[in-house]
């Protein structure tokens, strides 16, 4: 009577387990609404079609069959366009069978989706896979293989559910696994197994209609096992969590099962008037939910008690009771067996002498039955052998010309696959001449680019040089021609003045023209290397510059749109030249009433904006002719990694916009 059952609310929903009640904690019609809900309003079809397949199995769960076929129904008429919910449908069809009784066609069709599922690496796939392979070990368990139900859980179904992220399945898995250890004796195995189930459970975070009921099953069986092992601290702790959550639901069948694990933490530790008082408890609430098997295990329990009170009219009572209800033979054995311990301690020796008997009758054609199951699986396997040995003969034959037809087959193959590889070495090679071809090109085409660029350098380099000489130049005319003729000049000026006034009609033309020299020397020497940029500023210079090239016919204007800017002078220079040629080249060629001069700078890049009215030119037969003044202009503006672009129509002016690198 301490074997332990599988649950059939355990997640795969099982319908072939051996409990026939479904645990309830809560009202799970809420979480079932919202899936139906979801359903309803999404639009993919594929969606759709696996919620239609999860809610037939939750209406299997509440046992409205009614709607659990309908789901299932809209689940197949929407599963056409994914591949993974064909193969996915034949798991959640199979139920079909064992509605049938068809029970050898359920396992048929649990291989079959599990193998049609492995291509999957889906999380859904991996699940599906865990939950069929506990289905199928199920069904072994039911042949009495729990060997090979346990194998299967721990092999094949708990690594799987573990690539599915489900800690609600793989809790369910590992507490499996701990049931059967239990049912055979071994509880610190299980244990083991236990404690994995009850910290999966615990970190569970996903929402599930079975959720609070897994976690609920998972504290009682663990707390049970822990009481058969002598630990009453654990025991007691997880007792604990459980009855803080049940005490909410107190119409809830889990508390069949809970009552259960109280009254055996108080009987195994002789607290006989606790442990008779949760028995109670527990019988009251399993049968109102029907629920026969907690209720046969409560009484036993409670049996067990009373016998170690002595109280035997009571003790008498519940074994009576569980062979009236009990179907299972092998359990009427046990139950005779105690009646005839307890008939024997009141002294009713006939009484105990006839539960002997009866035991000793089961017993004896259970053996019996045993030993005819025993000879009739040895000859089983006599015949088999027999049978295997006309079978080994005939294969032998077979097999030397399924041996021949091999060779020949493998000869072609080899002749196939090194005609192949031959292929494949004429192939490389012929590729790699190829590459080797088009990489000596490249190579060449990137040498040709170096020299390129670094012929190009070399012009700009010269160009910077004649450049900065050329300003060097300019300035040692200017000082010269300012130092030397200009002060010549004045003193010849001034020796005039202090001349015979007998030339005194001739002097005034020779001032004039003297003025005039002096006027002349002042413009070339600002040309060369004007005064106002080297102690105002280019701001100053170039206002200057604008001023003086300004005359009756032309207008020209300067904008300065720059705060407080502070310029090397080498650049500043720079930028005057370039304003300085642009102009000259607008007055000398454009015939333009308005040349407007524009200077910004935005961070590191200055602008500068110089446009005309004139009668333009054509931009593309100039750059051919390429005379000294462009010339410069492009060389100037290289040497600061600028550019320059103009832009020209006939007879509608000239704009010319150049950026510079500062």
């Amino acid at each position: 009577m301490k074997k332990i059952y599988a649950f059939l609310f355990c997640l795969s929903f099982s319908i072939v387990s051996y409990s026939q009640v479904i645990l309830s904690l809560d009202d799970d019609t809420v979480y079932i609404d919202s899936i139906v809900k979801l359903t309803k309003n999404v639009k993919s079809d594929s969606i759709k079609s696996l919620n239609s397949f999860r809610l037939s199995k939750l209406f299997l769960m509440v046992q409205d069959a009614k709607s659990s076929k309908e789901y299932l129904e809209q689940g197949n008429r929407l599963k056409v366009k994914s591949p993974f919910l064909k193969d996915a449908s034949l798991y959640y069809n199979a139920y079909s069978f064992v509605e049938k009784g068809d029970l050898d066609g359920f396992e048929k069709a649990l291989l079959e989706a599990n193998e049609k599922l492995k291509k999957y690496r889906y999380k859904e796939a991996y699940k599906l896979r865990a939950v069929i392979l506990q289905n199928y070990g199920i069904m072994q368990q039911r042949k009495n293989n729990e060997n090979g139900y346990m194998r299967l859980l721990v092999n094949e179904a708990i690594p799987i559910a573990k690539r599915s992220g489900d800690f609600e399945l793989i809790s369910g898995l590992n507490k499996a696994v701990a049931i059967i250890f239990m049912n055979n004796g071994e509880r610190e195995k299980a244990a083991e197994y236990l404690d994995q189930a009850q910290k999966y459970i615990e970190n569970t975070t996903k929402k599930s209609a079975t959720l609070g009921e897994s976690k609920m099953e998972t504290y009682i069986i663990n707390a049970e096992n822990l009481v058969e092992l002598k630990h009453f601290y654990d025991a007691k702790s997880i007792l604990d969590k459980a009855f803080l959550i049940l005490k909410k639901y107190p119409e809830s069948n889990l508390n069949d099962s809970y009552f259960y694990s109280e009254g055996l933490y108080f009987a195994r530790q002789n607290k006989h008037s606790e442990a008779l008082i949760s028995f109670e408890k527990g019988i009251i609430s399993a049968a109102k939910h029907s629920n026969f098997i907690a209720l046969n295990r409560l009484k036993f329990a409670e049996y067990e008690v009373l016998f170690k009170l002595k109280n035997y009219d009571k003790a008498k009572a519940n074994l009576e009771y569980l062979v009236k209800n009990t179907p299972f033979i092998i359990d009427k054995k046990n139950y005779y067996k105690e009646l005839s311990k307890v008939y024997n301690a009141t002294k009713e020796y006939s009484k105990a002498y006839f539960y002997s008997h009866k035991y000793n009758v089961i017993n004896d054609s259970l053996n019996d039955a045993n030993l005819k199951n025993e000879i009739v699986e040895l000859e089983a396997k006599y015949k088999k052998a027999e049978s295997e040995k006309k079978i080994s003969l005939l294969q032998s034959e077979n097999e030397k010309a399924v041996l021949q037809v091999n060779n020949n087959r493998l000869n072609s193959m080899l002749f196939a696959v090194l005609s192949f590889l031959l292929f494949l070495t004429v192939l490389f090679l012929w590729l790699y001449s190829n590459y080797q071809k088009k990489l000596s090109f490249q190579k060449e085409v990137n040498l040709q680019q170096e020299l390129n660029a670094l012929e190009n350098q070399q012009k700009l380099s010269i160009s910077n040089a004649l450049i900065q000489g050329e300003e060097i130049e300019r300035k040692r005319i200017a000082r010269d021609l300012h130092d030397g003729l200009g002060s010549m000049l004045s003193g010849l000026k001034m020796h005039l003045n202090l001349a015979d006034r007998e030339n005194q009609e001739n002097r005034p033309n020779i001032n004039e023209m003297l003025n005039d020299s002096i006027k002349e020397l002042r413009n070339i020497s600002q040309n060369l290397m004007p005064e106002s940029l080297m102690k105002l500023g280019l701001e100053h210079a170039l206002k200057d510059l604008c001023v003086s090239h300004s005359n009756s016919e032309t207008t020209v204007e300067f904008q300065y749109l720059i705060k407080k800017a502070k310029l090397p002078q080498h650049l500043e220079i720079m930028i005057y030249r370039i304003i300085q040629e642009l102009l000259n080249n607008s007055l000398k060629y454009a015939k333009a009433s308005q040349i407007l001069v524009s200077c910004s700078q935005n961070k590191d890049v200055f602008f500068i904006t110089v446009e005309d009215n004139g009668v333009g030119f054509n931009v593309k037969h100039a750059e051919k002719r390429e005379g000294m003044g462009l010339r410069n202009i492009k060389n100037r503006v290289a040497f600061l990694n600028g550019k320059l672009e103009i832009d020209s129509v006939i007879n509608k002016g000239t704009s010319t916009y150049i950026e510079l690198k500062i």
